[in-house]
């Protein structure tokens, strides 16, 4: 069975980037490389893909993204790094729970995880080519509609 995740991660790319808080710095996949002089860029990448259901006509999928919020680890002054993750991260889930729609094949997000594990964030730190990042990673599942494909 093949997933068709490339809709899915440009749904909520093309989100991040009209929220306004990481200007253009939102990329799909994980950097390799410390992102310049951005004060918070975003991530996204794929966590899991599975069939939570079918019917005789569709398979209905989760697919679960990840949203990975950076912020430089040593800017100053220090509590400002928890609130503004805290905060941003927040106003993300609650734009995303709310009247958003992500468009394309995405039915909805499984916000209390009735397919599975349900949206939440966690936080820790990232080292990318030796700069040290403070991040919150938001789990994003969403509910797709029959982007998968049976083959024999």
């Amino acid at each position: 069975m093949a997933f068709k995740i490339k809709s899915t991660l440009q749904a909520v790319e093309s989100y991040l980037l009209a929220s306004g808080y990481f200007g253009s710095n939102v990329a799909v996949g994980e950097p390799k490389q410390p992102v310049a002089g951005a004060e918070l860029s975003a991530a996204i990448f794929m966590g899991s893909t599975t069939v939570a259901e079918t019917t005789l006509t569709k398979i209905i999928e989760q697919h679960i993204v990840t949203i990975r919020i950076y912020r430089d680890m040593l800017a100053e002054p220090t509590e400002s790094i928890e609130f503004e993750l805290g905060e941003v991260s927040s106003d993300i889930q609650s734009d995303l729970i709310g009247d958003y729609d992500l468009g394309e094949t995405i039915r909805n997000i499984d916000i209390a995880g009735i397919y599975g594990a349900g949206m939440g964030a966690t936080w820790g730190y990232v080292d990318l080519g030796g700069k040290m990042y403070r991040i919150v990673d938001i789990s994003l599942p969403l509910i797709v509609d029959d982007s998968a494909t049976m083959a024999a």
